[in-house]
């Protein structure tokens, strides 16, 4: 598995070379805040399948390469971390889903950083 990790790994690089934007990570359990790499789409249309009904909605979604933390020396990104991306402070709303090498994180704009 561990030539699949390093073609997606090479993958990621040239997608977050070419669309990706700077982003601080800030775990909730640390005052720390680590940069990396990051790509935001800011209007994906997530499904929600915990209630009887589907809903579907637009969320913002952000791209991340999993062993940039692993190289930073951070767990992965978990529910109720923050992010702060092209001026946003944007939480992570639930637990991301196991990845490979990418994790795809649904998230919940708070709105503008202050910093």
């Amino acid at each position: 598995m561990a030539d699949f990790n390093d073609d997606i790994d090479l993958c990621m690089d040239c997608c977050l070379d070419y669309f990706g934007d700077p982003a601080i990570y800030m775990p909730a359990d640390s005052e720390k805040e680590y940069n990396l790499t990051a790509i935001l789409d800011e209007n994906v249309d997530v499904v929600d399948t915990s209630g009887e009904v589907p809903v579907e909605t637009p969320m913002p979604v952000l791209s991340v390469k999993l062993s940039d933390f692993d190289k930073l020396g951070v767990r992965h990104p978990q529910q109720d971390d923050r992010f702060v991306i092209k001026g946003k402070l944007y939480a992570v709303t639930r637990q991301p889903e196991d990845g490979w090498s990418e994790s795809r994180i649904v998230l919940f704009c708070e709105g503008a950083y202050a910093g």
